[in-house]
């Protein structure tokens, strides 16, 4: 982590290099105080609040030695949301306490908060309902185990029902079964094939990359972003036919749109607007390979579908499926070739899962 410590007294300078010393890695310590000679500290320039305005687009974390309140206030119109704030920890200036004030679970501030009060021999503060009550944040077990929350917004509300002492389970599929109770041996783990609804259950997270109907608003998908799309279309075709076309595919092959790691095509198509905004809109990559990559996939499976008059015009016989199965890693094709309205589609599991 590229942290940065800000100090505004002497006795919070020497706390904050003595820190620095601990902890190593990508670590900078800046002072209002006058730098000594020798000492490797940098100026805070202008104001307080602007200084750490700048610190904040540049730094994964941030331990501000300085009181909570002026923190606070300084840092008020720099959020966004958990998801993207670096981690915050405020220290007194003897390092006494350690306190996760942002982003303790996201950003790390709860475990930055730990790493500096080992190396200073204080109290980390942790305020995070789960770390004081003992229960995994559902939060970090999804980065834990590289799952996307779909939809995210239910985050706090499965959260808020776990730390409530509400029944809360998890269902999964392997192999995110076996580290789910890993993970989280506190909380109730269950096959994906045992789930029959909601019933007798207040909150829950399904661990799968099928489309399932919604159980309720207190319940949260983890999606393996595990789905390649292969595509070939028509030039010019428009963001809105592509997306059509994807998710008609996704139903019909039944999986959730949250499980697309990447969309892939042939060379020819890298600058295609309409697929580069359907990309963008998907929050997913774009891989795109020359003919004679496809041509050989094509070799060494005659079972892919192969079109004569796509050869003549792009100089392959196929693009969809070779195209998914190279962005794959070689996967599972799990969805043949289909077309929709000037664009085809397949589908294939990548093989790093």
């Amino acid at each position: 982590m590229n942290v940065a410590i800000v100090t505004l007294t002497e006795a919070g300078l020497e706390t904050g290099l003595r820190l620095a010393k601990g902890l190593g890695g990508n670590v900078t310590v800046y002072t209002k105080q006058a730098v000594p000679d020798g000492i490797e500290a940098k100026p805070v320039e202008g104001r307080l609040r602007d200084f750490l305005g700048i610190l904040w687009s540049r730094h994964e974390g941030l331990i501000l030695i300085m009181a909570a309140g002026i923190a606070v206030r300084c840092l008020a119109n720099y959020l966004e949301s958990k998801y993207r704030d670096p981690a915050v920890v405020v220290l007194d200036d003897q390092g006494r306490f350690a306190v996760s004030l942002l982003s303790g679970h996201l950003g790390g501030a709860n475990e930055l908060a730990r790493r500096a009060t080992a190396v200073l021999g204080g109290e980390a503060v942790i305020t995070t309902a789960s770390d004081v009550r003992g229960l995994p944040a559902l939060d970090l077990l999804a980065r834990e185990l590289g799952l996307k929350p779909s939809p995210p917004a239910r985050l706090a509300a499965v959260s808020a029902a776990l730390v409530n002492g509400r029944r809360v389970g998890i269902w999964a599929e392997e192999p995110w079964l076996s580290r789910c109770r890993k993970l989280a041996p506190e909380l109730p783990c269950f096959h994906m094939k045992s789930f029959n609804g909601s019933s007798g259950w207040d909150a829950g997270v399904l661990v799968t990359a099928l489309r399932l109907t919604d159980p309720g608003p207190r319940w949260l998908f983890f999606r393996p972003a595990q789905i390649v799309a292969g595509i070939g279309c028509r030039r010019d075709v428009g963001e809105g036919q592509i997306l059509a076309a994807l998710g008609r595919a996704l139903r019909e092959a039944g999986y959730s749109r949250w499980c697309l790691a990447a969309l892939a095509s042939m060379d020819i198509k890298a600058g295609e607007p309409g697929l580069l905004a359907a990309a963008r809109r998907l929050g997913c990559g774009l891989k795109t390979y020359p003919a004679e990559d496809l041509a050989a996939v094509l070799e060494t499976r005659p079972d892919l579908a192969f079109s004569s008059t796509v050869q003549a015009k792009v100089g392959v016989g196929g693009v969809c499926e070779p195209a998914a199965l190279l962005a794959a890693g070689r996967g599972e094709l799990i969805f043949r070739k289909h077309r929709y309205e000037g664009v085809t589609i397949a589908l294939a599991r990548a093989a790093w899962w």
